[in-house]
């Protein structure tokens, strides 16, 4: 009798213990809702399908009034919350933020919201407080589900982060120096980087191996490009004389850019652009630009006569680096019959009885980044000391922009901080933005924009150059 009346005690606790934590929790009017879902007829059941449409549509519903942008499902983050979400453990949510982000980097921060109820159409209710607090800077959502306590309850897993964009240089042209998302294509590391329009050129640089992967470059209007898409395959005309070899003909279209190309500062972008500012100094001119109104920089009249050059089958790169103590400059260097040719085009006068070999200037031109038409050269180690070749493809790797910037898979992981709140009726919160070590490095200043030499007027006296006036190039 005594054992029986102990384990009816023992039962007793145990049931009005679970009614207290139920009536805590909030879930009695769960369990009143789930009842009347069991009660009802089977094509009236409230479906995970209408939880997620619902739960959706009360988080935009918010922001319709507060004239927020609209939250988009993410399917990629979806995907994995399935994949992930029945072995993670949502009592400590600064480890779920870090999983998040480790499997996802290309959000640049997140806020994830975790609740139980044992009705579907009651676990939408609980993240209504949550859906009314305002984080405009959120851009997408994502959602799991699974069972607890052998199917009696539903446990709801919800993200809310900002996606970042894939980096281009045409989706920095229409930003507001928002943060981007890239990869790099040396280390294949994750990571997002912060630019701003305001600066004219910038190399792009991995936070992790520290080895550059693009460069880019605003033009007159203010789009931005890869620097190698300024070589646009112009071929002004050219005469030459009878029986000319290679060298001579290079002399030739050599000193008529030199002489019909003024060396004058960057004056920026056009005025009356739209992207135009106080404060930007640097524009890149393409070859017809540079043609047409006989002046330029050092890295306008490179990419004119590299142009010009490869019009003419010569086999030529722009060079970006350094010239001695005077700073960042640009220059071409040709390839002929295994020769390397180093030509300056904002210096002196080109002189047809001493060809520039690249290999007589030693270590004053130091080359940090190389481009043709086609592709990026870059060296294949950030410290490498400079040996004078600029074709080895030891010394030089490839990189082609349009084809290898773009949508890799995404593997390493991002570190993240974050705080957990606890919430009412079971509702358990936390945030995480992505940590700096994360942010790629830019160099903002143009790596050919420091003054070279002013030369001054130069006189116009190519004998063998028709220079045809062309119109404007259109914005």
């Amino acid at each position: 009798m005594s054992s029986r009346f102990i384990l009816w005690t023992v039962a007793s606790a145990v049931l009005l213990a679970g009614g207290m934590a139920a009536l805590k929790e909030g879930w009695l009017d769960g369990w009143k809702m789930r009842l009347g879902e069991l009660m009802q007829s089977p094509g009236s059941n409230y479906s995970v399908a209408r939880f997620r449409i619902d739960l959706v549509d009360q988080f935009n519903y918010s922001r319709l009034a507060t004239k927020t942008p609209m939250l988009r499902v993410d399917p990629e983050m979806e995907a994995w919350l399935d994949r992930e979400f029945p072995k993670i453990d949502t009592n400590d949510l600064n480890k779920v933020t870090e999983l998040i982000q480790e499997g996802m980097p290309r959000y640049y921060s997140v806020s994830i919201c975790s609740a139980s109820s044992p009705s579907l159409r009651e676990l939408v209710q609980r993240f209504h407080e949550f859906s009314h607090r305002s984080q405009p800077e959120m851009t997408h959502l994502a959602v799991a589900l699974r069972p607890r306590a052998s199917g009696l309850m539903h446990e709801a897993l919800l993200v809310l982060g900002r996606r970042l964009r894939e980096f281009t240089p045409e989706a920095l042209s229409e930003s507001a120096d928002e943060p981007f998302f890239s990869t790099c294509v040396h280390c294949k590391q994750p990571h997002f980087m912060k630019l701003s329009r305001a600066q004219r050129s910038m190399a792009l640089e991995c936070p992790k191996c520290r080895r550059k992967y693009a460069v880019i470059a605003a033009d007159s209007t203010g789009h931005f490009r890869y620097v190698n898409e300024f070589l646009t395959g112009y071929a002004p005309p050219a005469l030459f004389s009878k029986n000319q070899s290679r060298v001579q003909q290079l002399f030739t279209i050599w000193s008529a850019v030199h002489a019909n190309c003024r060396y004058t500062n960057d004056p920026g972008a056009k005025p009356g652009s739209n992207y135009a500012k106080a404060e930007q100094t640097d524009c890149w001119q393409f070859a017809d630009e540079t043609q047409r109104l006989q002046r330029g920089d050092c890295e306008d009249s490179s990419i004119f006569l590299a142009d010009w050059l490869m019009s003419r089958g010569f086999q030529v790169r722009v060079a970006l680096g350094r010239y001695g103590d005077l700073g960042g400059h640009a220059w071409c260097v040709v390839k002929i019959d295994d020769k390397e040719y180093l030509l300056e085009s904002t210096e002196s006068r080109p002189d047809p009885t001493d060809p520039p070999l690249a290999s007589r200037v030693g270590s004053r031109y130091v080359p940090e980044v190389l481009f043709d038409r086609f592709a990026m050269y870059v060296p294949t180690s950030p410290n490498r000391s400079w040996k004078g070749d600029y074709w080895s493809a030891n010394t030089w790797t490839r990189i082609e922009p349009r084809s290898e910037l773009g949508g890799d898979p995404i593997l390493a992981r991002a570190p993240a901080g974050s705080v957990v709140k606890m919430g009412s009726k079971n509702l358990i919160e936390a945030t995480a933005t992505a940590d700096v070590s994360r942010l790629a490095r830019t160099t903002f200043a143009n790596p050919a924009s420091p003054a070279f030499l002013n030369l001054g007027d130069i006189p116009v006296d190519a004998k063998d150059w028709r220079q045809s006036m062309l119109p404007p190039r259109n914005p």
